[in-house]
């Protein structure tokens, strides 16, 4: 078995340095090995593998915090073993009167069963006490100090009397003694402080100290993961019956899960009355807190009959691309290919000229999905376009402004786990941000600035661009498709942009991921654009019917002709050219009509004509489109 790398640190380290400062996946458990480090022989909490650990290399172990102070859970004695010689140096009564007593009691059970075992003394006193124990005891002696996190308020911004704590401590190990052990070997007095985070610590104690190593304790990989499954083997998938596949899909499952979670997933799943076939529900129900999985509920009728293409108009090709790939999703078959089970449900690139349609056809999806357009969270990717944009949505490291904040998107996916992330216009987005992405389009999962592991497992992922519709020539962006282009041949050049976008930035990494999810968006078409034309002008009329009791009619289509005609000279705007031309001849006329003419409810407004779109503008007369229409 491999030994973790955290472990051979430990062992390396601890005959070099006389101060180890362990952190990262501090709070779990870990395997322990047999004396050849061939086999786990069991999962201990850090504190009891420390006092293991170093036992048998001839240690008295004394562990510190603040809350607690002087104490040894594994075996009080040993606090006696380390004071006893120092008491008198301690020079510190009520110190003394403590240490008399706990002495005591640990020679004896108290009546109800449960024995003192601690010491308790202030933090700047406790320090001083380890500095004078660590370089003047003649017993080999390690203290662990416990939450030194939380020892200090600001790590950049020290009180007086937390900057002695840590110069005692700093004090301590530059001069710590020597002493032989049972074994013969000369080994120094030792400090471990268990942290968090490095930042935790001031920086002046650990930044180029010779007597310091820091240590990362990893989140548990595969192989102590499944180390832990076959250590519980019947107690945790006596289900399984030796599946040594089932087992494996378990162990791709948690990925960057902590030992105490896999305790939590085998409690829960007993509790549950899961059976081994459904162990990535009960991985669902653990990670995410709830039962029900939006996935689940999503109907098979739902998506066959889904009116999207009445929505998102002129795209179908798009559109069916886009459901085929979401059964995909739904069905539970997406990823199926790859090592790693904790993918996204599926991504989706859409890529294609502005206004036509990416953005509503992800809210579209969304809807259709989870019931309510608003389960699309999307990201304007514009406004991350700096260099240190990666901050805002995962997070600022210790130290820095917003970290208390959290970042914007892990925060959304914590908050909303079943939800559709669309990114708009990701070409805009700092590169560093792909390396982010990256990340999670493998693994499903990222970790924020403040430690958190978030997952993305049960989302989709939508990224809209421009990418292939211009190309830099002499630093002149030239559009290098056009409406006038069949499908096939706009699908190709954007295809094509898009590859030499994330090859030319050393992404090919991106491609992969993407696959065939690219789906490329055509023009808007005259019919399409029509469609559009007709939907809008529909919904404004209802809309102020709804609002205003004001009824909109139409004396003939020579009206709707006009707009088509306009709409058909701005096609390569898309639909949001029809928008425009919607809000420029129709919206902003008839409010002014509305307004002139003091139109109450109830009314019915009769439009027969809209002057101004046949008319050019010129630097003499500014025309202005105006209602002709009657009141009812």
């Amino acid at each position: 078995m491999k030994i973790p790398k955290w472990i051979r640190e430990l062992d390396c380290f601890s005959s070099i340095k006389s101060c180890l400062i362990l952190e990262g996946n501090i709070y779990d458990e870990y395997p322990f090995y047999d004396s050849e480090m061939n086999n786990c022989d069991d999962f201990c909490d850090l504190n009891q593998y420390i006092y293991e650990f170093y036992s048998k290399r001839g240690y008295r172990i004394c562990f510190f915090d603040i809350i607690n102070g002087f104490y040894n859970r594994q075996k009080q004695s040993e606090v006696v073993d380390v004071f006893d010689s120092m008491a008198d140096l301690i020079g510190d009564d009520d110190f003394l009167q403590q240490f008399k007593e706990y002495r005591e009691n640990c020679e004896m059970t108290r009546a109800d069963g449960q024995i003192s075992n601690n010491i308790a003394v202030d933090a700047l006193k406790s320090t001083e006490i380890i500095k004078d124990t660590i370089i003047e005891n003649r017993v080999p002696t390690l203290f662990c100090v416990n939450f030194a996190s939380r020892v200090l308020a600001e790590p950049t911004h020290m009180a007086e009397q937390e900057r002695a704590i840590f110069t005692n401590l700093l004090y301590a190990i530059m001069n710590a003694k020597s002493n032989y052990c049972d074994d013969g070997i000369v080994r120094q007095n030792m400090l471990i402080l268990i942290a968090d985070k490095i930042n935790d610590i001031p920086t002046w104690f650990y930044i180029d100290n010779p007597y310091v190593k820091n240590i990362i304790i990893a989140l548990p990989d595969k192989h102590i993961r499944a180390a832990y499954i076959e250590y519980y083997r019947e107690k945790f998938i006596d289900e399984i019956n030796n599946s040594d596949e089932v087992i494996k899909q378990f162990i791709d499952m948690t990925e960057g899960m902590r030992i105490l979670d896999l305790r939590g997933i085998r409690e829960l799943k007993i509790q549950q009355h899961f059976d081994y076939k459904h162990l990535k529900d009960v991985v669902s129900l653990y990670k995410y807190g709830i039962k029900e999985n939006p996935w689940d509920e999503i109907e098979r009728e739902k998506l066959e009959n889904n009116n999207i293409k009445e929505r998102v108009k002129g795209q179908d090709v798009a559109v069916d691309k886009s459901i085929a790939i979401i059964k995909r999703a739904k069905t539970g078959f997406s990823g199926l290919q790859h090592s790693s089970t904790s993918k996204p449900k599926g991504i989706l690139f859409f890529a294609g000229p502005t206004g036509t349609g990416k953005t509503e056809l992800a809210k579209a999806i969304a809807e259709l999905l989870f019931g309510d357009e608003s389960a699309c969270r999307r990201f304007d990717m514009s406004e991350y376009s700096e260099s240190h944009a990666a901050q805002k949505l995962f997070g600022a490291p210790p130290g820095y402004v917003g970290y208390e904040a959290g970042g914007q998107l892990t925060n959304t996916i914590r908050e909303h786990p079943f939800s559709l992330l669309l990114f708009d216009e990701v070409e805009k987005a700092s590169p560093t941000i792909w390396d982010k992405f990256l990340q999670i389009l493998e693994d499903g999962r990222m970790t924020d600035g403040q430690g958190n592991t978030v997952y993305f497992s049960e989302c989709l992922i939508v990224f809209t661009s421009n990418l292939g519709i211009y190309k830099d020539v002499a630093g002149v962006k030239k559009r290098v498709v056009d409406i006038d282009m069949p499908y096939e041949k706009v699908n190709e050049i954007v295809t094509k942009g898009i590859q030499e976008y994330f090859l030319d930035r050393g992404k090919p990494e991106v491609l992969n991921r993407i696959g065939k999810n690219l789906i490329v968006f055509n023009f808007i078409q005259p019919e399409a654009a029509k469609q559009i034309l007709e939907a809008q002008l529909k919904k404004i009329c209802t809309t102020i019917y709804q609002t205003k009791n004001i009824r909109i009619e139409f004396a003939d289509e020579n009206v709707k002709t006009k707009l088509y005609d306009k709409v058909l000279m701005n096609l390569e705007e898309g639909g949001r050219g029809v928008g425009n031309v919607v809000e420029e001849y129709f919206t902003t006329p008839l409010s002014t009509f509305v307004f002139d003419n003091k139109v109450k409810q109830n009314q019915i407004i009769v439009i027969e004509d809209i002057t101004g779109l046949d008319k050019i503008s010129n630097d003499s007369e500014i025309v202005i489109p105006k209602i002709i229409a009657r009141c009812m």
